[in-house]
């Protein structure tokens, strides 16, 4: 049985966010990319969010005082990629 993968994107960045891959995973797979010069005009429109009022949360957020304190080592390990699997 074969899989197959399609998907559009719009590239923003040097990065590119790509749909769950997990079916592809171990397998050899190829990969095309195709540049679309469609007009902007021809895209599909871009739904547009109003933009968040500052302090919207204001009261119901506590940060504590430690937070900025270093991570205690048995945690730090994880992120240094040291921990368990």
């Amino acid at each position: 049985m074969a899989n197959a993968l399609k998907f559009h994107a719009v590239v923003r960045g040097k990065t590119l966010p790509l749909p769950d891959l997990a079916a592809f995973e171990g397998k050899r797979v190829e990969v095309i990319v195709v540049e679309d010069e469609t007009p902007e005009a021809q895209q599909p429109a871009r739904r547009q969010r109003a933009p968040r009022p500052l302090g919207q949360l204001r009261g119901q957020v506590t940060v504590p005082d430690d937070f900025n304190d270093p991570l205690p080592p048995e945690i730090q390990k994880y992120f240094d990629g040291e921990g368990d699997e």
